[in-house]
């Protein structure tokens, strides 16, 4: 069944209001015609309805994408349509304005052409707008852009034109010699000629004609003055007045052929301008959309409507309050109670607007997630219906109004009532309003009521078809705070609003005193209900807001920590850094005092290198004490009360280790670092910080080498890494202190990682020439498992 709603229902709804702020972003005439022509621009099956919701989302979507369809460009043909109905001819301006809108028509599908697929229903609605594009082209051709035939419209009329123009131009000059001519000249009244009848004459005085022979065409309105054609002129005047009607004759003929092309093509040019009208109001609703942040709702056939945030769309964004409205799931009626000037009717219209917008195509106000279903009646009753031509009072054209409704609901009707039932005794209103209201739910419409009746209100509790919802009132400022709340009843308060509107304090006394009855005590029990209400609410808010507050500060803390963390890292990379530099020339320059002890050998010379290798650890020392002062300082010293065998702890470098062993008496304590046990001085080491020990890297020996048997071969087969390499760098010591000239590394093959271990030692050993595999022909050891490392050439 087709959607009906009454015209006054439209009214009471402000529907009108709502058209009008939609023809605000209407571009095209027609568009503006139909929008105020058509009473009731509403889908009649719910198809329709979806189909044009779809449409409005792709206009939204190609607008909120920056663009905008060439619409202006349509004028208003309307009665040039009609004038080619009748068979009329159009004149140069009517056929411009038909060539200006052919033009909008193929630019408009041009536009929406190539954005198929982000509007496919709207580049449907466009296809074959172009299909007039051949008169398009001749009307730009023959006719000017100041509405005249041009030229190029035909070579006779073209030659015409020079030949009205040649004559024109012959003519003024001859008539010219007139105005110069000593005889002619005092006869003249003025010093200029003139036209008169399309013929060039001279302005001769009345007492003077005598000495102008010619053709007197007129005379001045004091008949002083006469305009005579120079008797030489008339032949002259004669041919141009013949151009002059060749042209007229070749202008009228391209007039005709124009507006018969024009006449043949009246069909497709009238549904062009249909078409372009729905894409215009398709591109208003999407504007309208945008401008009220609305969104496409999902539209259903079961009678639910769930409406989150919804908002009037005629009162301003920035000062509605937004409110969610359910309605047609588990319950059928909502009963909408609270103080006056509270938000009761602006809910109830809001929803209703929503259901009359989405027949026509509107998106709802409302956030993500609407769910608006269709309705095939809409019925209301609002407002004063007071009528004294009827002889009908407020109650009676609201009983009457009522009694309509109650025979036209039906299972898919939406009924907005609007204080039910006032106007009469309360108690017998009250019971009238409930008899409606029940009599709506068993006919299964869908219902929204205002009212201030208890007795409504009770509803909810006793009928599972009936729910509450108020409208809020803040106690504090006496004043309505527009938000709506379901699932509860609300007081009237008014005494509260009465107070709020002055009146004296002995009449809102006396008002209190008579609430105290026992027959008004659901008003007092509603009051002091939303007073809790309201400070419960606002300390929910308060707590939502310092939870917010909480989680900013942790934020910000975290990443405090975070930066502080990333800094010791910082700290740590350099002071690494600059003690592998360190370590690196220290050690160059204890392999270069070895290298000129093994040159001198004197016991003198001994003791001079001893005392640069102490100068040399001096150095390191120091060097490993100001790399980064502000990495000590943030290194955490171990609590040796606490500390257990398996803690991890940092050794200097800022290398990860494991605890083996307590400190003994001397002080130091035993350290696990990768796969070197090392025993290092108990003041040197600081708590680690959780997470794994980083690998250790190769260490730099600063000590003074100690004495060790120089052998020319060194067997590593059997140790782990860290042993293997300490092992190497004692014999590549004592090696070159004897003097040797290689020395040969037996490692074996193995997974190959001890090979490259002893490799990349002896790359980087001070000692080391180059090293190779041994080659067994030259009598060395041979093989894979074996390096020579060249100690001099």
């Amino acid at each position: 069944m087709a959607f009906r709603v009454p015209p006054k229902t439209l009214a009471r709804l402000e529907w009108p209001d709502l058209v009008a702020r939609l023809a605000e972003h209407l571009r095209t005439p027609r568009g503006r015609e139909r929008l105020a022509s058509d009473a009731s621009p509403f889908e009649a099956e719910t198809a329709g309805m979806r189909e044009r919701l779809a449409e409005t989302s792709e206009a939204r979507a190609v607008l909120d994408a920056g663009d905008a369809p060439p619409l202006g460009g349509a004028r208003p043909l309307a009665a040039t349509l009609a004038r080619l109905g009748k068979g009329g001819n159009l004149s140069p301006a009517e056929l411009r304005d038909v060539g200006a809108t052919l033009a909008t028509f193929r630019l408009t599908e041009r536009f929406l052409a190539s954005r198929t697929e982000s509007a496919p229903r709207l580049a449907d609605r466009a296809a074959g707008l172009a299909a007039t594009s051949d008169l398009e082209d001749e009307i730009e051709r023959c006719i000017d852009a100041e509405g005249e035939v041009a030229d190029a419209a035909s070579p006779l009329l073209a030659e015409a034109r020079r030949e009205s123009h040649r004559l024109a131009a012959e003519i003024q000059q001859r008539i010219g010699r007139y105005l110069q001519d000593p005889d002619v000249a005092p006869a003249l009244s003025d010093s200029f000629y003139t036209v008169r009848g399309d013929r060039y004459v001279l302005p001769v005085r009345a007492d003077s004609r005598g000495r102008v022979p010619g053709i007197v065409h007129d005379a001045s309105a004091s008949g002083t003055t006469l305009f005579v054609e120079p008797q030489a002129l008339v032949e002259l005047n004669n041919r141009h007045k013949q151009a002059e009607l060749a042209v007229e004759r070749e202008t009228q003929r391209v007039l005709r052929a124009l507006t018969e092309a024009a006449a043949r093509e009246r069909d497709p040019i009238e549904a062009g301008l249909e078409a372009l009208a729905d894409l215009d109001l398709a591109f208003a609703r999407g504007a309208l959309s945008g401008e009220q942040e609305a969104v496409e709702p999902e539209v259903g056939e079961e009678g639910v409507f769930r409406l989150v945030q919804l908002r009037h769309p005629l009162l301003p964004r920035e000062q509605v309050v937004p409110n969610d409205v359910r309605l047609g799931e588990s319950f059928h009626v909502l009963v909408i109670s609270g103080p006056n000037a509270g938000g009761k009717t602006v809910a109830m219209k809001a929803l209703a607007l929503a259901v009359l917008g989405a027949r026509a195509g509107l998106h709802v106000p409302a956030d993500p997630g609407a769910r608006l279903d269709a309705v095939e009646t809409l019925l209301a009753d609002i407002g004063d219906e007071q009528d004294l031509r009827e002889s009908l009072s407020t109650f009676s054209a609201h009983v009457a109004n009522l009694a309509e409704i109650v025979r036209e609901a039906g299972p898919r009707s939406l009924v907005a009532l609007d204080e039910v039932g006032v106007g009469t005794d309360p108690s017998e209103g009250a019971a009238l309003a409930q008899a409606t209201l029940e009599s709506l739910a068993d006919a299964g419409a869908r219902v929204v009521a205002t009212t201030h009746y208890n007795l409504l209100k009770e509803m909810a509790d006793v009928d599972p078809r009936f729910e509450n919802a108020s409208v809020e009132f803040d106690p504090e400022t006496l004043e309505p705070t527009y938000r709506l709340r379901l699932g509860a009843a609300g007081s009237s308060s008014a005494t509260a609003v009465a107070a709020r509107m002055g009146m004296p304090s002995r009449v809102l006394e006396r008002a209190s005193a008579l609430l105290e009855r026992e027959d008004r005590q659901l008003d007092r029990v509603l009051t002091e209900l939303a007073t809790s209400r309201a400070a419960l609410e606002r300390e929910r808010r308060e707590a939502g807001e310092l939870r917010a507050e909480s989680e900013s500060a942790r934020d910000a803390y975290r990443h405090k920590l975070e930066r502080l963390q990333e800094r010791r890292d910082e700290l740590f990379a350099a002071m690494r850094g600059e003690l592998d530099h360190a370590f690196r020339e220290a050690h160059a320059e204890v392999a270069g005092v070895i290298r000129e002890l093994q040159r001198k050998g004197t016991a003198r010379d001994a003791a001079e290198a001893r005392e640069r290798l102490l100068a040399l650890e001096a150095r390191a020392r120091e060097a490993q004490q100001d790399a980064a002062p502000e990495a000590r300082a943030a290194a955490r010293p171990v609590d040796w009360r606490r500390a257990r065998a398996g803690d991890p702890v940092e050794v200097p470098g800022g290398r990860r280790g494991v605890l083996v062993a307590l400190p003994d008496r001397r002080g130091r304590a035993t350290v696990q670092v990768g796969a070197a046990k090392l025993s290092l001085p108990a003041d040197r080491l600081s708590a680690a910080a959780g997470g794994p020990a980083r690998p250790p890297a190769s260490r730099v020996r600063v000590d003074a080498p100690r004495p060790v048997d120089a052998a020319s071969r060194c067997d590593l087969r059997g140790l782990r890494v860290a042993e293997a390499l300490e092992r190497l760098a004692g014999v590549l010591d004592a090696a070159a202190a004897a003097g040797l000239p290689e020395v040969a590394i037996v490692h074996g093959i193995g997974g190959g990682a001890l090979l490259r271990a002893v490799r990349e030692h002896l790359s980087e050993s001070p000692y080391v020439v180059r090293f190779e595999a041994g080659d067994p022909e030259r009598g060395e050891p041979g093989g894979a498992g074996v390096t020579v490392a060249r100690l001099s050439e």
